[in-house]
């Protein structure tokens, strides 16, 4: 298994104190595969060389903790310490209260998630750690931070990691995307970024001393956001995950990867491998995919163009349905894919058949993410009267888009993003009494 760790260093000021660490972060797990996150960014530079990743405690099969606002790394190994004991997250919080290193919690904050109690987590932000100041917790994850504009900085994290679907990593990433706003961590509005140090991890089960994924950027200089220079090498690594543990794959996707559980539904199911030479697969060369999940899940069958496809009939039943793809010679198995995911959500009105709601249809934006543009289609099957208006996740209307009589068919318009924040946001179509809405992301 591919595994990068990565440390991106711009200019080390090693002057700040450690008391000084506050920030904003998540701390989350998966308790389907295992998998441990966490990310965070702060104004404060290169402590101990790191910067905000100081403060990321990730311990392989258990949990993670976060330890900031003042920090210390005596109350950070205390929590460490109580985690391995087998305390639940309120229960290491309310210890690290009472024992606190310097006998003054209100100046501390900390989130905790625990995966060997299913997800379980906690948090605490002291009466006098500085404003703007704020915790959020939900099943698998704990979202902190203080310091910082508002509400909007923790808000618009938590609502952007519960609204992105696929791989922890890339919750993680989204959500920290979704923080990029000049001058979350209020300090660094003059720099005009939203911090100036930054981190994103995950350790899976087995990785040992390596994670799955750790990029650090232990400081930057003034105008440059280090979840930028994160999104970058995130990228990087996705990329890589093609290239050296998928030599063969050029792409997999289902689309949609979001179905109906109406036992009808069908997702389809798209696979490009090539060599490493770039060229379609030699002869004696096959693709053949598995699934772990209740979907009905139909044979491959090749286009002769060197892709190939297949269908994946959504079940009756709500959950995810987990899909590999494989390249195999005649005797041997040459690679596994990466993985691609469907979910399957409980049928609502739009989906019924025979309905007014089945002649409209409001597809998923592309690209997703995007930035700043993007493209939204929408199906009529009849003329109608179509109002079309995005929000963001306070549900502030930020633009019309379609406020007009539309042609049947497919019809299509341009989301032109620029001016506004990284974030979630969400577009809803109306017309012939029927309401759909779709979220979407921005990432700068």
């Amino acid at each position: 298994m591919f595994k990068i760790v990565i440390t991106l260093v711009f200019a080390m000021f090693i002057s700040y104190s450690l008391v000084a660490q506050d920030t904003f972060s998540i701390v989350a797990v998966d308790t389907v595969t295992g998998e441990i996150g966490s990310a965070g960014a702060s104004c404060v530079g290169a402590i101990n060389g790191v910067g905000a990743y100081i403060l990321s405690d990730v311990i392989e099969g258990i949990g993670a903790i976060h330890t900031q606002a003042s920090w210390d790394p005596v109350n950070q190994q205390n929590a460490h310490d109580k985690m391995l004991e087998g305390l639940s997250p309120q229960e290491i919080i309310d210890w690290l209260i009472t024992n606190d290193v310097n006998n003054n919690p209100t100046i501390r904050q900390y989130g905790i998630v625990d995966l060997t109690r299913n997800g379980e987590s906690a948090a605490y932000t002291g009466i006098n750690c500085s404003d703007f100041k704020n915790h959020i917790t939900g099943p698998g994850y704990s979202v902190q931070g203080n310091i910082l504009l508002g509400p909007i900085i923790t808000d618009t994290m938590n609502t952007t990691f519960l609204n992105t679907q696929g791989p922890l990593a890339d919750r993680l990433m989204a959500t920290l995307q979704a923080a990029k706003i000049i001058g979350a961590d209020t300090r660094c509005a003059p720099r005009g970024t939203s911090s100036r140090s930054g981190f994103i991890k995950v350790v899976r089960i087995g990785d040992g001393d390596t994670p799955y994924l750790q990029i650090i950027v232990p400081d930057t200089p003034s105008g440059t956001d280090p979840i930028d220079v994160i999104q970058d090498a995130f990228d990087s690594w996705k990329d890589s995950l093609f290239t050296f543990v998928d030599p063969f794959l050029s792409i997999f996707s289902t689309t949609p990867d979001t179905l109906p559980a109406d036992g009808t539904s069908q997702s389809l199911i798209k696979i490009f491998p090539k060599n490493n030479s770039d060229t379609l697969l030699a002869s004696g060369m096959h693709i053949i995919l598995s699934q772990t999940g209740a979907g009905n899940l139909s044979p491959v069958t090749d286009l002769l163009d060197g892709s190939y496809q297949a269908f994946i009939t959504a079940p009756t039943v709500t959950g995810t349905d987990t899909i590999s793809a494989m390249v195999i010679s005649d005797t041997d198995t040459i690679s596994i894919f990466r993985k691609g995911v469907v979910y399957y959500i409980t049928p609502t009105s739009v989906k019924e058949k025979n309905s007014s709601a089945g002649r409209y249809y409001l597809y998923q934006n592309y690209p997703q993410p995007f930035n700043p543009t993007t493209t939204i289609k929408y199906h009529l099957s009849e003329i109608s009267f179509v109002t079309l208006k995005v929000f963001d996740v306070l549900g502030n209307e930020t633009a019309t888009l379609v406020s007009e009589v539309k042609p049947n068919g497919n019809n299509e318009v341009k989301f032109d993003a620029t001016g506004l924040p990284s974030g979630v946001y969400f577009y809803q179509l109306k017309a012939g009494g029927v309401v759909q809405t779709k979220k979407m992301i921005l990432l700068r």
